[in-house]
């Protein structure tokens, strides 16, 4: 608030003069309307000989505390989501190009997770926080406030920067143009409800009544940006599956890294001894790096049985299909060997010397 504006209103006041008169004579001397609307609201209507000061603003500790909390809220929520819409984007139009397509990688898992906790956050902080300044509007001018809002503008400018450079880059180079688009709009529409909100509440915050007319816009989009985040996180969750699946999951892969261990165990044993094993004891020490023979849920050792000449079986019982996983159609050759279906499933396999597996 300019110093010299401040001042004259006092003396103005003090000599008597109607806050309309006052206000009427500084817009002829050019001053903007929200300057002079917040020289007057400094001094307080009342009846008295001079000018009374209203209390200036200040900033209790566990505001300034609540009031990062919700800028990293922001922060977290705001680069999760992206994250969490681009992993969307790629499952939902895949590429032939892409080395690697599964849904979730840790990545989007932990975008995921971000979101769930750091939105809500942010939400309840965010609301608190203006009915606080909605009762005292004084708390609008804090300067921890101000500048935390400028500094998110600020970062929310690079993010849009750093986003749009980095999927015209992928566009470059060979992305495709849906998903090029599909990306800068979700960057574009994320970036910018930051900054349409954060600019017009600061602009709110240099008028002495927010009209009510400048608050149609805030109504609609907090619950578009809702709607819009909520059904993101139930659109993953619904392919992620629930923590019981994702588990099954784990287990079934940590099955078929241990067949593939002993597979590679046999082609050693059989390089050897010039025979299989009749017995996956017989793999047990030096020079062999068995890991297991059991299943690490069940404790059930995995089957094994030799055929004749250089063909076995390995058998083990799995929770899952291979042909429900999001990723089932983007997998490689190798690891289209070890498919199976939910319950007990057996792989037909044949010793290989190590010349013939290159």
């Amino acid at each position: 608030m300019n110093r010299e504006l401040q001042a004259f209103v006092k003396d103005a006041l003090d000599e008597g003069h109607n806050r309309d008169t006052i206000r009427g004579k500084l817009l002829e001397a050019g001053w903007t309307d929200s300057e002079v609307t917040d020289s007057l609201h400094s001094f307080a209507p009342v009846d008295f000989s001079i000018a009374v000061p209203r209390p200036r603003p200040y900033l209790y500790a566990r505001e300034a505390f609540l009031y990062m909390v919700s800028f990293i809220a922001l922060y977290v929520s705001a680069i999760s989501f992206a994250i969490l819409v681009f992993g969307l984007v790629d499952y939902s139009f895949p590429d032939a190009l892409d080395t690697v397509g599964r849904y979730p990688s840790s990545e989007q898992a932990t975008a995921l997770a971000s979101v769930i906790v750091a939105f809500p956050l942010f939400l309840f902080l965010t609301r608190w926080l203006a009915r606080q300044a909605k009762m005292s509007p004084e708390r609008r001018q804090s300067p921890v406030r101000r500048w935390l809002t400028y500094i998110t503008l600020v970062v929310a400018a690079g993010v849009i920067l750093g986003d749009l450079i980095a999927i015209l880059a992928n566009l470059l180079g060979g992305d495709p143009t849906l998903r090029f688009l599909l990306k800068a709009g979700a960057t574009l529409l994320v970036t910018g409800c930051i900054f349409g909100y954060y600019i017009w509440d600061m602009r709110q915050a240099e008028v002495v009544a927010p009209t009510p007319q400048s608050a149609w816009a805030l109504r609609l989009l907090a619950p578009a940006v809702v709607i819009a985040v909520t059904g993101c996180i139930a659109y993953a969750l619904f392919l992620v599956g629930s923590p019981w699946q994702q588990r099954e999951i784990r287990l079934d892969e940590d099955r078929v890294a241990h067949l593939s261990n002993v597979a590679d165990n046999v082609n050693l044993y059989w390089e050897l001894n010039g025979e299989l094993p009749a017995k996956l004891n017989q793999l047990a020490g030096p020079p062999y790096d068995l890991d297991r023979i059991r299943d690490r849920a069940t404790g059930a050792p995995y089957e094994y049985r030799a055929i004749g000449g250089m063909d076995y079986e390995l058998c083990a019982v799995f929770s899952t299909s291979t042909d429900d996983l999001p990723y089932a159609n983007e997998r490689s050759f190798s690891e289209r060997v070890w498919d199976h279906d939910e319950g007990r499933t057996c792989f037909q396999l044949r010793a290989q010397a190590p010349a013939d597996r290159e």
